[in-house]
Parts: structure tokens; C-alpha cells; sequence
């Protein structure tokens, strides 16, 4: 079994609640009546109901599958300007009624509302809206288990045999040895909800345990030593080049001794652009399934999605969402 199916039992046995607010899609409708009829899924669909109708019948998907939530409804838009405008005092900004009013008038953030109250589990957008929208809605609206929000993909192999965690390759285009090691934090712990084995985190770069000198080589060894003293229990070693972080023997000349061996599941690019064209090029070429991005970094659960995406690509995300966001998956053997 894959993870996808590991998944997909877990919310068959204890189906979840995902709002949609760019559901005024084919393909949103189309993945929301899956996660309904084989019963993974309660979708929320925050838009108008009129639009909403409109746009079902016209798709011929049953309304009986769908709860639609209006966000300019009196009584959510009242309580949601509320609840901003505390978010905005608390962060000592100031802005005008009429501004959050509209603020609080978009589906986006009605339905980041929903993630941070915990009427739903998780929010999944990016089909209509820019990933600057949706990242914008999140950061506004939620609160963070850290200072960074970075991204990831889970990459899975054409038959199945591997799989790894590849980040950041949506979100921050030039990390410093901080950010690099919120994101590598972050990174393995999504890992121990979907991989079946304990998280090997490989701090990517061009070389190899100092082959190479360079002020980028240097921010790479200083995120790792930031990991290690901020979360000693984490398996990670850098900076490595790819062959020395997922080949073991390479890895037995490049770098040994190094506590991965070889075996990494978890791989962080030193920047956006490496990481961006890596999942890529594993997609198109190698023809692994690329799953994401998943936003990390957030309380809820609040995922982006590419704009190109399909149906089955928005079924996949819900789907692993889920399991992150309640650690249900199956608890990760010994390295």
C-alpha cells in the first residue's frame, strides 16, 4: 500500500471536514463529491449559494453532497469582523472598519476563520486564487507554530518504492541558516505523519561536507547545527549533494560517517529556484507523482494548491491534509 491508500483508510475510518473556498470550479465539485461518496470528507464550500447552485447544476453534481457557506451571511460576516479586528489589535495594526469588513467579505479568509475557530480540520485553496492570496490569507488569519511558513512536496517514485519530502519549493526564495532550519524542523515532523520510517533530513547544496568553500555552503552548516541544538532528536547531516544524501555508497566515500548514510527521506534545497525546478524535474522526467504544496508552519491546516492542478490532484492533497493535520498515520519504525 502506498501512503495515499494508508490515507485514504485512515479518513475512511474517521472521515474529516475541509472547507473549499475556490469552489466555484469544475474541478473543486468534482473532487469534493469523491471525498464524498466514498466517504472520506464532509466539503465546505464557502461562496454564495446562489453561484454555488448555479454552478452544480450546471456541473450535474448532486447538492445533497455539499454544506455552503455564505461568507457575507450577517451573522459569520459580524463575527468574523470581530474576531480580525482582535487579530489586528493584538498585532498593534490599525485599519478602518470598511477595509476589514472587506477584508472579511472574501471566501479565502471566511474560510481561514473556519480553520482557526476548528469548525472544519483543514482549508485547501489555490485552484482560483495565487499562492501570494492564499499564503496572505493564512498568515493574516491563523496562528503559527513557527516564525516561518515554508512549503513542501511529498514525492512519490512509479512504483511506489520510494518516497521523499522535499522542501521548500513554493514559498521562501532565499532562506537563511534560520529559516532553513524552521523549514527542516517543520519538514520532519509532516514526515512522521506520512512516511512509514523515521525522518532523515538531508541539508542540500553543491558540496559535500566543505569540498567547496562558499559564504552559501557556510548557511548551510550553520542550519544544521541550529537544528541539532534546537531538536537534537532529528536525524539530519549537511551540507550534502544529492548523490551523498540518497546514495549510500556515494555516501560512504563523500561523507562518512554521516548519520543518514546515505538514506535520506527528507531533502532541503538551500533555495527556492533549486528546490521549485527539483520536484519538477522528478514530476516530468522521472515521472514521480508530486503531491502539494503543503503549507507547514501554521496551527491549522491551510494548503495551497497549483493552479494547473486537477481533480485528482485536489482529491490527494485533502486527502494527505488530513492525516498531517491528526498525526493519524502509521507510527514510524527505527531508522
Amino acid at each position: 500500500m502506498t501512503i495515499l491508500d494508508d490515507c485514504i483508510a485512515a479518513c475512511r475510518e474517521k472521515p474529516g471536514t475541509i472547507v473549499f473556498p475556490d469552489c466555484l470550479d469544475q474541478r473543486i465539485l468534482t473532487a469534493a463529491s469523491r471525498l464524498k461518496e466514498e466517504k472520506l470528507a464532509f466539503p465546505v464550500l464557502v461562496q454564495s449559494p446562489f453561484a454555488i447552485r448555479r454552478k452544480i447544476l450546471d456541473a450535474k453534481h448532486p447538492l445533497s453532497g455539499f454544506t455552503v457557506i455564505d461568507p457575507t451571511s450577517h451573522g459569520l460576516l459580524a463575527q468574523n469582523i470581530n474576531t480580525y479586528t482582535k487579530i489586528l489589535e493584538a498585532k498593534g495594526k490599525l485599519v478602518s472598519p470598511d477595509k476589514i469588513e472587506t477584508a472579511m467579505r472574501c471566501s479565502l479568509a471566511a474560510s481561514a476563520m473556519m480553520v482557526r475557530r476548528g469548525d472544519v480540520e483543514i482549508g485547501v485553496a489555490g485552484n482560483l486564487s495565487s499562492t501570494a492570496a492564499v499564503i496572505k490569507a493564512g498568515i493574516s488569519i491563523l496562528s503559527r507554530k513557527q516564525k516561518t511558513i515554508s512549503s513542501f512536496f511529498l514525492m512519490i517514485a512509479p512504483n511506489g518504492e520510494h518516497q521523499y519530502i522535499l522542501a521548500d519549493c513554493a514559498v521562501v526564495p532565499e532562506p537563511s541558516s534560520d529559516t532553513l532550519a524552521d523549514i527542516a524542523i517543520a519538514s520532519a515532523e509532516k514526515a512522521k505523519n506520512l512516511l512509514k520510517e523515521e525522518p532523515r533530513v538531508a541539508m542540500l547544496s553543491f558540496s559535500t561536507k566543505g569540498s567547496s568553500k562558499h559564504p552559501r555552503t557556510d548557511i548551510i552548516r550553520e542550519a544544521v547545527e541550529k537544528v541539532r541544538h534546537r531538536a537534537p532528536d532529528i536525524l539530519i547531516d549537511g551540507e550534502l549533494q544529492l548523490d551523498a544524501a540518497i546514495v549510500p555508497n556515494v555516501a560512504s566515500m563523500k561523507a562518512p560517517g554521516s548519520v543518514i548514510n546515505g538514506k535520506a527521506n527528507v531533502l532541503v534545497f538551500p533555495s527556492l529556484e533549486s528546490g521549485n525546478i527539483a520536484y519538477k524535474m522528478l514530476q516530468r522526467m522521472a515521472g514521480y507523482t508530486a503531491l502539494g504544496p503543503f503549507l507547514q508552519g501554521f496551527q491549522g491546516g491551510w494548503h495551497d494548491l497549483s493552479r494547473g492542478c486537477s481533480a485528482e490532484e485536489i482529491f490527494n492533497v485533502a486527502v494527505l491534509g488530513l492525516c498531517m493535520q491528526r498525526g493519524s498515520m502509521v507510527s514510524p519504525t527505527t531508522a
